[in-house]
Order: structure tokens, then sequence, then C-alpha cells
């Protein structure tokens, strides 16, 4: 077991990313995984990331900086403490109109439309029995148009002589949602303060079969309630419109582009025009903007419901000395947007402290039941988005990580993913998405690990 825990001792680097960006409708903090291996830390460790984020077609950057520490405390205890930053700025996608044909196209206002600051910082504390470990965990988010805090508590006993453990986990979150109003860009609207809650529960069970092979399941249901939905995000309802343009063969789609590339929409923001628009109490914005277009606030639904279950195997080679990580991840949703998860990484050492490990991923996800790239009409229970984050769609991404161990305490890592998105990657034919929806990004990050 010794051996395979030398391959498996260090966290995945973009973890916090992931979790930061991500899964956009995942609450970070939510699954406390504090002492995950269960050995206690002997030294002192701090932990410093950064980390560059970029879309395709220069549409979302985000900068990620992370600070940890872990040290014991006393003979039996162990502490954490971790401090995320991470700045976004570009421009994501409002609502999608449509072009002469019918056509749906995405609007997007350029000119660094989004420009948002998170701060995260929680802390954890670990007791070590003498055959289990105990763990709670609290933190807190925070953005322009944002409040988390959260907790988790995590209870571990093994068993079997220490070759089998048992895990009990329940996380909770409570955020304060709301739009920050900003009345000099175009098709905004005033701050609407909303609040929304999540419960996790999982049980999780891990067995070493030998030195060399080790295998882990855990289920997970996972309930939020509260507003639920993207204040940000709007929606294309032609029955909404003040009449339908498709026989007219009128471009909306093409004009909002020629709008927005021509400088016109950024002009109308910059000059104020648009904010003196927005504070007109002679001018309802929201109500021409679905009266003239169609554009409607999202909707969905008050609760969720979601299973999660995780397989994951690992196997040291010792001729090699290499290690195989293999993890699948399946989602069932009530919101209707199941997902598959299929990763492989391998971890291989070089010697000398250097180690490589490639990696490859695979996910696939059926679109929400109440998403579409636009609606004809507002369905019967009132439900709709066309959030890209709710289509179906397939991900394949290549990731590389080399490490190199300069002393016993001293390590740096490099890590690379490579994040490519698109509608005809993912399973199953009955889902909705399409080519608008798809993009790609590339993440690159350094870290360094320092114990004393």
């Amino acid at each position: 077991m010794a051996a395979t825990k030398q391959f498996n001792k260090k966290p995945y680097k973009s973890d916090a990313l992931t979790a930061l960006m991500g899964a956009a409708l995942i609450l970070p903090g939510i699954s406390g995984q504090a002492a995950e291996i269960g050995v206690r830390s002997e030294k002192t460790t701090i932990s410093v990331l950064h980390a560059e984020f970029e879309e395709s077609s220069e549409r979302m950057s985000i900068v990620v900086d992370q600070l940890s520490v872990t040290s014991p405390i006393g003979k039996d205890f162990e502490g954490n403490f971790s401090a995320i930053r991470d700045i976004t700025s570009g421009a994501s996608p409002v609502v999608n109109f449509l072009d002469g044909n019918g056509t749906p196209h995405q609007f997007l206002e350029t000119g660094a439309s989004i420009k948002d600051q998170r701060d995260i910082y929680d802390a954890s504390l670990s007791y070590f029995g003498e055959d289990s470990l105990s763990t709670i965990k609290l933190g807190t988010s925070t953005e322009d148009d944002y409040e988390s805090t959260y907790g988790a508590i995590d209870y571990r006993i093994d068993l079997n002589r220490k070759l089998t453990s048992l895990t009990f986990s329940y996380g909770h979150s409570d955020d304060k949602v709301w739009n920050s109003y900003n009345p000099s860009v175009l098709l905004e609207e005033p701050s609407i303060f909303n609040h929304r809650q999540k419960d996790e529960f999982s049980i999780s069970i891990g067995q070493v079969f030998n030195r060399s092979t080790t295998i882990q399941f855990s289920l997970t249901y996972a309930k939020s309630k509260g507003f639920l939905s993207d204040p940000y995000k709007k929606v294309f309802v032609v029955d909404e419109a003040l009449f339908d343009f498709r026989p007219l063969n009128i471009d909306i789609a093409g004009i909002f582009r020629f709008l927005v590339d021509t400088g016109v929409i950024k002009f109308f923001n910059d000059s104020g025009i648009t904010k003196l628009i927005n504070d007109s109490p002679a001018i309802d914005v929201s109500f021409l903007s679905e009266a003239l277009l169609g554009v409607i606030k999202e909707n969905r639904p008050s609760e969720r419901n979601q299973w999660i279950s995780l397989l994951r195997f690992s196997h040291y080679f010792k001729s090699t000395t290499s290690a195989l990580h293999t993890d699948y991840r399946y989602a069932n949703d009530d919101w209707g947007a199941n997902s598959h998860t299929l990763e492989f990484k391998w971890n291989v050492d070089l010697g000398n402290g250097w180690q490589v490990s490639p990696g490859l991923r695979y996910y696939t996800q059926h679109s929400a039941d109440f998403y579409d790239t636009y609606f004809e009409s507002i369905p019967d229970d009132g439900y709709l988005s066309s959030d890209y984050r709710l289509a179906g769609f397939g991900v394949i991404s290549k990731k590389l990580e080399i490490s190199k161990t300069f002393s016993r305490d001293f390590t740096v890592y490099l890590h690379y993913e490579n994040y490519d998105r698109q509608y005809k990657y993912a399973l199953g034919s009955e889902t909705n998405g399409g080519d608008l929806d798809d993009f790609s990004f590339e993440m690159i990050s350094v870290s360094l690990d320092v114990s004393f």
C-alpha cells in the first residue's frame, strides 16, 4: 500500500479551478475531502497555485490564485486553511436570436461585459483517531453578485486491518444570489435578491486489495432549493415578440451582430445613452424587450435532486514505477441533465524527482428537460432556459502534468489542459443542443508545495 500512496498523495492540481469554472452549477466547498488519504501531516505544508484560463474567440478569461496551508496540531489534530481568488473578464452568452433562416445565434456583448472577482476562504480541522478520521470544514465565498457560506462534516472509519474504509459526509451551503445591475449595459435589469440552499449526503467505501490495487465507490445525494435560475440569462420566445420575424426573412441575429461588431452598442453603453434609457421612469426596458423582441428571463424549477455515483480504480505497476487511475462518474438529475464521465490518469515516475502525468477525460451530458436554443411559446409549466450549461453536449479534455521534487520538502507542478466541447460529442440523439454552444479553452497552471 505504501507504493500506491506514493502516487496518490497529491491532490489533482486543477480541482480548485474545475470547481470554480465548472461546474458552474455546483457550489464550491460542499463535499469535504480534507485529509482524504487518512495520514496526518508531520510538517507544515504551504501550497500555492497560479492558473490562467482562456476560452476560444477570446470569449472569457479567468486568472486564479490559491494559497493553502496544512499543519499538524498537537498529537492527533491537523488544520488546513485555504484562500482562492479568481478574476473573470470577457463576455458570456446572454440570449439567442434567430437569423433570417430561423437558425439561433448567441448574442454576446463585447468589451468585457463581465468583470468579476471571487474570493473563497475555508478552514478545516481533522481529528485522527486510532481507526477513524473526523473532519469539520467551514467556508465562505463572495462575488459581486453572490455570497455563500458552507460547511461540511466527514467521518471515516477503517476496518479489516485498515484495508477497508467507510466514509460518511454531509455538506450544507446557504447562498444569496442577485444580478449585479449596471444601467450602462444593454438588456441589464435592476437587481433582484434571491436565496438558495443545498444539502449533500455522501457515503463511500474504499478497499485495498494488495500493495498495488485499490478501489473506491461513493454514492452522493444532493438537494438544491430556492432560486436556481441564472439572473443574467434570457430566453427568446417567438410568441412573446410583437410578431414572428421569420416569414419576413428579417435577420435579428445579424442585426445585433452588426451592432456589436461595428461598436454601436458599445457607443450607446459608453456614451450614457443606454443608462439614460434604463434610468428613465417612462421606459420599462424589460417590458419592451419582451414585447418587441420576445426576450424574457429564464425560469428554472425551484428544486433540484441529484444522485451521483463514482467508481475509482487505482493500480501501481512496479515494473514501470507508474500508477494508473481510472474514474467513472454517473449523475442522475430530475432536471433531465444526466451525465457520464470517464477519466484516465497515468502517473509515471521518471526518477531524480521527476514525474509526468498524462490524462484524458470524456464527459457527456443530456440536456435539461426545459432547455432549448429558443422557444416557440412558453411551456405550460413555465420552465425554460437557453443556458449553454444545461444543453446536451460532450467534452474531450486532454491533460498533462509534470512535477519535479527538488528535495523531500519542495515540489513544483506544471499543469496543462485542452478542453474541447462540442454538441456532436454527446451520447444519444434525443437531446437538445447545437453547434452554437460549442467552444474550447486552454488552461495552464503552476503550483508548488513547500514543507517545513
